[in-house]
């Protein structure tokens, strides 16, 4: 007992002050300059052209997620909106608030607008061989399926209905996988099946699609147990879809700018849900994340693919992109169907409770599959030759990391003495 009130002493006496008046005038700042270095680049350097806007859409959806994520952290708390511990398979001992989606979806649809504005018009080939119409319209349903979600638990039967029908959606906006590319070195001929240059999906196009969409962004919720996971797995994700889309072989700008975008608002939100995490996606959020993905893995890698262009099967391609998810899912269905239980069934044998069992702490369970996803994703890049812009980009993202961790959150390594009254709820910025 008395260890125990030793160490809830310890978490409180460590639990991070809140900011100064100046502090938060110089982290407004910061978010603001931001911005409007991303809207100058969207004029300049950019030259108003869409297909240019990668580097300005992540840094307006950084700023514009770094600043709401609070602000609906906040709003949630006052109504109640929160993740409660209690199941077995909670990993957090405290309520925490479930409505990152809201914050991901409005910082998404607002880059986007802002960008579109500027360009002063969306091109033919963005709204239909790349489908941001049809990603901005599944994704739409599949956000607002997750936040009823959220607010008030939805049947399975039924949100795998909504997702089938977003899928659905996509595909008739343009987001399809009619054929899927193959190297130049694969020429099988086995009589009714000759295996060269692509494999025409025909009839098989609709269903493949709708399940490609469907699963991803449902083993991107199944990864979201645990703090800063699911947010940082797919921002790498979508940094490595952003470098392979720009890449001589595939050249699909415009997916690389909706990864760039989703890239930018995940790195915001992940500011406020690493470990420890103070919001949650919730299931808008890692829907929403995940059939974004799903999407810009389509139109921006297997969607974008000449045959005999790259050097391995874009179905690898994209398993090294999304390996993680992938295999956390499929080991899930393969281990719950093996006991009879329903593939829906939550359960505490994911890949990130079982290295947490081994004594792990979060943030290092975290560091460990991150490191995984971004190798995974430098090899992805290397097999389109673009690991050099890889590199770059993710070197960038972990200089902006290192910033929020080291010098956002000095403050809370100082003057750390014990308090006298509870922190307030509203959240620092």
């Amino acid at each position: 007992m008395m260890q125990q009130e030793e160490k809830e002493q310890q978490v409180e006496e460590n639990a991070p002050r809140p900011r100064t008046r100046g502090s938060k005038i110089a982290v407004h700042l910061c978010q603001l300059l931001l911005a409007g270095i991303g809207i100058w680049w969207a004029f300049v350097p950019a030259q108003e052209r869409l297909d240019q806007a990668q580097i300005p859409g992540f840094l307006i959806a950084l700023a514009i997620s770094w600043w709401l994520v609070p602000e609906i952290r906040s709003r949630a708390l006052k109504l109640g909106l929160v993740d409660k511990p209690g199941e077995a398979r909670r990993i957090h001992k405290k309520p925490v608030p479930r409505l990152g989606g809201v914050a991901i979806y409005i910082s998404i649809l607002a880059t986007v607008t802002t960008l579109i504005a500027i360009a002063g018009r969306l091109p033919k080939e963005a709204r239909g061989a790349e489908g941001i119409v049809g990603i901005a319209v599944g994704g739409t349903l599949v956000f607002i399926l997750g936040l009823i979600d959220d607010l008030d638990s939805i049947k399975a039967k039924y949100k795998l209905l909504i997702q089938v029908l977003a899928g659905c959606t996509a595909y008739s906006l343009g987001v399809r996988i009619k054929h899927i590319p193959l190297p130049n070195y694969i020429n099988f001929d086995l009589g009714p099946l000759h295996l060269h240059g692509s494999i025409e999906l025909g009839m098989f196009s609709l269903p493949l699609t709708v399940l490609w969409l469907v699963g991803v962004a449902n083993a991107v919720n199944l990864i979201d147990g645990m703090d800063g996971l699911a947010a940082g797995v797919s921002a790498i994700s979508a940094l490595t879809i952003w470098s392979v889309a720009l890449s001589n072989e595939i050249s699909r700008p415009y997916a690389a700018l909706m990864a760039a975008i989703l890239a930018g608002a995940l790195l915001g939100f992940l500011r406020w849900n690493f470990n420890p995490a103070r919001i949650f996606l919730g299931d808008s959020g890692a829907y929403l994340t995940g059939f974004i993905l799903a999407a810009i893995s389509i139109t921006g890698v297997i969607k974008g693919v000449t045959a005999g262009t790259v050097i391995v099967p874009t179905v690898l391609l994209v398993g090294f992109i999304l390996f993680f998810p992938l295999l956390d899912t499929s080991w899930a269905i393969v281990r719950r169907a093996a006991k009879g239980k329903s593939v829906f069934e939550p359960d505490r044998l994911h890949i990130h409770h079982r290295l947490l069992d081994t004594g792990l702490d979060q943030k290092k369970v975290a560091y460990i599959i991150y490191g995984a996803s971004g190798v995974l994703g430098f090899i992805a890049a290397c097999f389109v030759h673009q690991q050099e812009y890889f590199l770059k980009v993710f070197g960038g993202v972990l200089v902006m990391a290192f910033f929020f961790a080291e010098v956002l959150n000095r403050h809370r390594q100082k003057g750390r003495g014990p308090r006298t009254t509870p922190p307030p709820e509203e959240p620092s910025v």
